[in-house]
């Protein structure tokens, strides 16, 4: 079975290797992220557990492959809520995207300078 997906590594791995690179590197910061939320970054640690715990919740005798390949199928959904859940700004900074445009950056023109200075509502209802 192995000796037929070597042409097929050959042939995308040079163009494949630098993504899932990036994407690793990218969920192992956003793991040691703060901003975020700790049951997401429990998903994927827990699907590895389930990886290697000696017993199956599903069987290995389900037909279509489901039950002998249900460790890497729950790996996957496992990295795919915790990637879709995280906040997309941490994860566009960890991805190194770009920050979207402000809307001051499009068209600076109609940005309107201004100055603010804290004050206390208490004294606006004194008069003073």
């Amino acid at each position: 079975m192995l000796r037929f997906l070597w042409p097929l590594l050959l042939m995308f791995g040079p163009q494949l290797a630098p993504r899932v690179i990036k994407f690793v590197r990218a969920v192992w910061r956003l793991h040691k992220d703060h901003r975020v939320n700790i049951l997401l970054k429990l998903l994927v640690p827990l699907s590895l557990v389930y990886a290697v715990w000696p017993w199956d919740f599903v069987k290995d005798r389900i037909p279509f492959g489901l039950g002998r390949y249900d460790d890497i199928i729950i790996f996957g959904l496992a990295l795919f809520i915790f990637w879709k859940l995280c906040p997309p700004a941490v994860v566009r900074e960890h991805m190194g995207d770009p920050p979207p445009p402000r809307p001051e950056d499009r068209d600076p023109d109609s940005v309107v300078d201004g100055e603010a200075r804290p004050t206390d509502d208490r004294e606006d209802q004194r008069g003073g």
